[in-house]
């Protein structure tokens, strides 16, 4: 999955497209179709196209098709991964959707603070059309309205002017369950920053929702860094974190530098267009372990007309203590952080399945799905034997352990200090889903991540799957791609794929969305 969507979830409306193919879908009235409080949303698409080759699906709110949309893409398809951005258009882009006859591919959408009249709407996305295409989007509405409703509609501009929603397309509707919100912080009063000086003990993984602007005021450059210190640790060089994402209007370009620097992602500064925040999902999975380096994984992205960033981060710092307090301030010429700013911190919830490595290794890990299930997503916390820096991780559903029935696209990066960095895509062989590091990596250094199994209990489609697993601080890497059988996924299964045993104290959990329909 993308950590978008690693957020504690309720599913609260589906609509599936049967018969006659449709031209669009809309969830309408959405604040009294959801919970009472919900503020954030999140749609899942697990879709195909009547049109013959894969496109993107728009997204349209509050019925506006006039020029009010920006997006961000990064995209990796064939050998190549590239980023572009469109200002002032009439519609925006969602997550890329294949034709029927490849199959359903989609992905998600993270609309967060929907509900508010003080802010730009801003989303995220991540997705595949199955193995073809990778691609984030970033879109923003230029628009301070609530959202009241969400169309998605295939791309539109094909040969003939016809593209519907094929038989069989699945589009769901969750939002992020308050209920397990540990708290919500402002800016403190004084400093104009964030500090978490209590953090749960009920929970194996902390998600941070963030909505930033800096005081940073410069025209030239309005964005700002977010800077974390763990445990009131302030030295750079116990955090070393990898980029990989797409940024630049007038002169676009892929990021993929490594650096011993606190950030965690970006947010827009006051320069940027009024009402307009950068979000950041940041995961800390295992927060509270003594085992390994505290990782942690974010997805980020903030509309302003200079770098419009979509991208992700993962790192680590460089101890094992359990997190007992997190401080986030502007990194990069701003003081504080501007009204309307917001961090909120989710509990994980309780897992479907679990599973934590012994002493001795083990050379799998096993996890059943629990029976009527929904919104199946996987959080992984490994490392391997291997000899080398580097290892893969592996994916095997219902014991089928051919890699002849997985096809997955891989889009990656790994950069050295003060070089910048590589990256690469392509179609990968086997039934690799991650990458993690190797026993030749640094001690103490375990990757992290999550993945997604999408519609995992349907059985008239081959299964979609997503994935964001990295080296924390090594390679970074994201997945799109399939299991090529109609079975219901009832367990899966997790190898090293150098390696013979993962390390102890690796951590393998399934976590299921609640489900109020």
């Amino acid at each position: 999955m993308s950590i978008l969507s690693s957020l504690p979830l309720i599913r609260v409306a589906e609509i599936k497209v049967e018969g006659t193919p449709l031209p669009d879908v809309t969830f309408s009235s959405l604040a009294a179709l959801v919970p009472e409080g919900t503020r954030h949303l999140v749609v899942e698409v697990n879709a195909a196209q009547t049109y013959t080759e894969r496109r993107f699906c728009e997204v349209i709110l509050n019925g506006d098709t006039a020029a009010h949309y920006n997006r961000r893409e990064f995209v990796a398809s064939g050998s190549t991964v590239t980023t572009t951005s469109t200002t002032n258009t009439d519609i925006a882009q969602g997550v890329d959707i294949p034709p029927s006859n490849a199959g359903y591919g989609g992905g998600y959408l993270l609309f967060p603070f929907a509900f508010r009249t003080d802010n730009l709407k801003l989303w995220q996305s991540m997705g595949s059309s199955l193995e073809t295409r990778l691609q984030r989007h970033a879109g923003a509405w230029e628009s301070t309205a609530a959202v009241d409703s969400i169309t998605l509609r295939p791309w539109q501009n094909v040969p003939g002017g016809f593209n519907h929603w094929a038989t069989g397309s699945i589009i769901t509707l969750y939002a992020v369950d308050e209920a397990l919100l540990a708290t919500d912080r402002l800016p403190d009063t004084q400093s104009k920053k964030f500090t978490f000086g209590t953090l749960p003990t009920d929970a194996n993984h902390l998600i941070l929702l963030m909505y930033l602007r800096s005081s940073h005021s410069v025209s030239t450059r309005q964005g700002d860094r977010v800077y974390q210190e763990l445990n009131q640790d302030s030295a750079s060089s116990n955090y070393p974190v990898q980029r990989f994402g797409g940024e630049g209007i007038a002169d676009a370009k892929i990021i993929d530098e490594f650096y011993n620097e606190k950030r965690v992602g970006w947010s827009t500064a006051a320069a940027a267009p009024a009402e307009s925040f950068g979000n950041l999902v940041v995961m800390y999975p295992e927060y509270r372990s003594t085992d390994f380096h505290k990782p942690w994984i974010s997805q980020h992205a903030a509309y302003e007309d200079i770098f419009y960033p979509v991208s992700q981060e993962n790192g680590r710092r460089r101890n094992t203590a359990a997190l007992t307090r997190l401080h986030y301030f502007p990194g990069m010429g701003g003081e504080s952080y501007l009204p309307g700013s917001i961090m909120s911190a989710y509990k994980s919830g309780t897992p479907a399945a679990r599973h934590v490595v012994s002493a001795s290794g083990e050379a799998s890990v096993t996890l059943q799905v629990p029976a009527g299930s929904v919104g199946l997503r996987a959080v992984v916390v490994a490392r391997t034997n291997s000899s080398a820096e580097e290892d893969r991780l592996l994916i095997e559903l219902n014991n089928d352990t051919s890699a002849a029935s997985y096809a997955i696209r891989r889009a990656s990066a790994k950069g050295e200090l003060n070089i910048e960095g590589t990256h690469e895509t392509m179609l990968q062989t086997d039934n690799e889903i991650g990458v993690i590091p190797g026993g030749g990596a640094e001690a103490g250094q375990y990757g992290c991540g999550a993945l997604s199994i999408i519609r995992h209990a349907e059985t008239d489609r081959h299964k979609h799957i997503l994935s964001l697993i990295g080296a924390a601080s090594g390679r970074l890497a994201l997945y799109g791609g399939r299991w090529k059988n109609t079975a219901a996924v009832t367990t899966v299964t997790f190898k090293p794929k150098a390696g013979t045993l993962f390390a102890a104290g690796s951590v393998f959990e399934l976590i299921v969305a609640a489900d109020a329909l």
